[in-house]
């Protein structure tokens, strides 16, 4: 009978963890700090009444102009439902308004109001202190290399540049690969 491939070698295990000292696994180090930076970060933004969500969506429309309800779900990939829902919550706090776009009253613009730029800019300052001190210690080039470096293990894992996993619609069927732009 062959060997059931999803139990290791005698010895592999142990081989494997003699290997990696305690505490200097990728994988491991990255949930660590996952997790304690979006605990840091959801408790920071409360004081603004924002959830990491919110601050997801505020951002993207402070960069964009005429966005409508659904490129903006598109482009974080949000499912419809849940657009509707988080820009419910964000136009009952003041922070976004919905508006029909005369080129096809079908579509429903969104854009931040003035109340939503400015609790907006109060979330990235308190994004930009975590940064600071997260990066204490490094130069500009130690920064953008660790940045470079833990993009490559994102595209390992095939999660898309600039989008939480935590927004996609398909966000239970694991990691979907970054489109590479065409080169020819």
């Amino acid at each position: 009978m062959p060997p059931d491939p999803s139990v290791p070698p005698d010895g592999l295990v142990s081989a494997i963890a003699s290997s990696i000292p305690f505490g200097h696994a990728v994988g491991f180090l990255v949930s660590q700090l996952g997790y304690a930076v979006t605990r840091r970060f959801r408790a920071d933004l409360e004081d603004l009444s924002l959830e990491p969500r919110h601050f997801g969506l505020m951002r993207a429309l402070a960069v964009a102009k005429d966005l409508s309800q659904q490129a903006l779900g598109d482009s974080l990939h949000i499912p419809a439902s849940s657009i509707v829902a988080l820009l419910d919550q964000l136009e009952a706090k003041g922070y976004v308004n919905r508006r029909l776009d005369p080129a096809d009253r079908r579509v429903r613009l969104v854009e931040l109001t003035e109340a939503g730029r400015a609790v907006l800019t109060g979330a990235v300052e308190v994004g930009v202190a975590i940064e600071a001190a997260l990066c204490q210690g490094f130069d500009a080039d130690q920064r953008e290399a660790l940045i470079s470096n833990l993009q490559k293990v994102a595209d390992n894992i095939g999660l898309t540049l600039g989008v939480h996993p935590g927004f996609r619609a398909d966000a239970d069927d694991g990691p979907r690969r970054r489109k590479r732009p065409s080169t020819g």
